[in-house]
């Protein structure tokens, strides 16, 4: 049964597991700052032989930030759009996603414009190919209006746990992870979807939980569990990095 409280992952779970695949909002961070437990947790992991991907909503300067402050092996940024890695000279790999629409500079313009107004995610400055709106500034006219609007210019929504993001082509989280996955380090969709774990908080991440089996929902996720078409196969007891904390330090526990 999916969806179940978080006890602590099989042996044969602890022993497939080589990919450690995470949000960041809300899932490392909590109330959005990471508490030293939860970087502890990472450098944990990283010394273990895990493989540390970031993947979030978040803005290419937050993830320029992450590549190169935390021990993380990639972030995937923008909902897929970019992926930042450590290189094999130590050096720091960009690459964009074949998959974004060549018109999504047209398309983002013309909906800041159209929308000029609502309130943007505090690091929008730093996005370079899709538009976060903060959630809890919309009232729900607003927030009805914005996505058909997005939905008219041919954009695509999601909702994190503080904003709706919007991007422009037909990338997702999943598919983005796939792609760059393969591409840069040559571990295929097989490999990943059997030796991966899944780290989410919202509703964004539920394309992931029905993508990774294995995969574990912190605490909000069964606060609006109803909500959900693919539950995680875990929900931790903590909130935010607390939850994060609890599930990787049994991942590497003996």
């Amino acid at each position: 049964m999916r969806g179940a409280p978080f006890r602590g992952f099989s042996q044969d779970e602890k022993d497939r597991i080589e990919y450690v695949v995470s949000d960041v909002d809300d899932t490392i961070t909590r109330n959005g700052k990471l508490y030293p437990e939860a970087l502890r947790a990472l450098w944990k992991l990283k010394t273990n032989g895990k493989m540390v991907i970031l993947l979030t909503g978040g803005s290419a300067g937050w993830a320029d930030a992450y590549i190169r402050q935390w021990p993380v092996d990639a972030v995937i940024a923008e909902s897929g759009a970019l992926i930042l890695a450590h290189g094999p000279d130590n050096g720091i790999v960009y690459k964009a996603n074949p998959m974004i629409d060549a018109d999504f500079r047209k398309k983002k313009d013309s909906l800041l414009k159209m929308t000029a107004g609502l309130s943007l995610s505090s690091d929008q400055y730093a996005r370079i190919y899709d538009i976060a709106y903060e959630k809890n500034q919309l009232r729900s006219y607003e927030r009805k209006t914005l996505l058909g609007v997005i939905k008219a210019l041919g954009g695509r929504a999601s909702e994190s746990s503080i904003h709706i993001n919007v991007s422009f082509g037909s990338y997702s989280k999943s598919n983005s992870l796939i792609y760059f996955m393969g591409s840069l380090f040559g571990v295929d969709a097989v490999a990943l979807k059997e030796k991966s774990v899944y780290f989410g908080d919202s509703l964004n991440d539920d394309e992931m939980f029905g993508a990774i089996p294995v995969s574990v929902g912190m605490h909000s996720v069964e606060d609006i569990r109803s909500s959900f078409v693919n539950l995680p196969l875990y929900i931790t007891d903590g909130y935010g990095g607390e939850g994060f904390v609890e599930a990787a330090a049994d991942l590497i526990s003996h």
